[in-house]
């Protein structure tokens, strides 16, 4: 979990830097949690050091009629610094460029787009070309990107988005990577119990029990042990797949968690699936670690 973080925060700080992963020295070894904040304070500082500049393009695009602001915009002010250009605009004259400029464009805004300054524009956008720019950012693997708006957009939006979205694998890596724990709650809260066992086949399919597992890592215990039951009531071999993944991937005090939140049927039939000695003692060892009940460490290897 903690090197999937890592290497998300490595991503993210590089491109507020301007500079590939692999350039950021000594810096790229630090935590998530450090490479975060050092994300934060770059942010500020670039945004701060220039804002001069970002409200004098704004301003000369808002002189402009639209179509030419948007013919500007394109070919002189880019994608990049256009996303840093953006927060000095107003909602109106955002939507109204926004409108002439093309999907693939604007997904390349969202590239370098700050959503906490950006989100009452964000918020102006209509959803059907919120969506077009989602589609468009998941045809480009940009789950992260895509994550980082997620607070900045309305709960009706967020869901049109997900509705969007084909690829359950795709509804696991972005809320593996969205940061606020309770708007992820909120999203996850929205799916029925047959969107969200299809997306547990997925991570089966595609490799991503470890996206699965963390997502809900820091939730409340409610919806940890909606998971975790859910879980268990997939098909044996999806099961038997998690297990594996926990064994293959270090995953054990993520998977325990769940298994402590599990109702009695749901653990019994896990325990019933524990059919390899390793599983059972690495499954043992994280729950005991965690202080769980005796009685139900010991029922697992029965």
């Amino acid at each position: 979990m903690s090197a999937l973080l890592e290497q998300a925060e490595r991503l993210k700080l590089a491109r507020v830097l301007g500079c590939e992963v692999d350039e950021l020295g000594p810096l790229g070894d630090c935590s998530a949690q450090a490479l975060r904040a050092s994300r934060h304070a770059a942010s500020n500082a670039l945004f701060g050091r220039h804002r001069s500049l970002f409200s004098k393009l704004a301003g000369a695009t808002r002189l402009l009629p639209t179509k030419l602001s948007a013919q500007f915009t394109q070919k002189f002010i880019g994608p990049t610094l256009a996303g840093r250009v953006a927060s000095e605009m107003e909602p109106k004259q955002a939507l109204a460029l926004s409108e002439r400029l093309p999907t693939p464009f604007l997904a390349q805004v969202c590239l370098s787009l700050d959503p906490g300054r950006s989100e009452a524009i964000i918020q102006a956008m209509p959803t059907a070309l919120v969506i077009d720019v989602a589609r468009e950012l998941r045809a480009n693997d940009e789950h992260i990107v895509m994550a980082q708006f997620a607070d900045a957009l309305t709960d009706e939006v967020v869901a049109a988005v997900m509705d969007s979205i084909d690829d359950p694998g795709d509804l696991l890596k972005i809320g593996f990577y969205i940061e606020s724990k309770p708007r992820l709650e909120t999203i996850i809260s929205a799916m029925d119990d047959a969107r969200l066992a299809r997306t547990l086949v997925a991570a089966d399919q595609q490799g991503l029990w470890p996206e699965a597992l963390a997502m809900v890592d820091g939730t409340s215990e409610s919806l940890r042990a909606r998971m975790a039951n859910l879980i268990a009531a997939q098909p044996d071999a999806v099961v038997r797949g998690v297990l594996d993944a926990a064994d293959r991937e270090g995953l054990w005090p993520l998977l325990a968690d769940a298994v402590t939140q599990m109702d009695s049927p749901s653990r019994e039939r896990l325990a019933a699936l524990l059919d390899q000695p390793e599983w059972v003692t690495q499954l043992q060892a994280a729950l005991e670690a965690q202080g769980a009940d005796p009685a139900m460490i010991q029922a697992l290897g029965s």
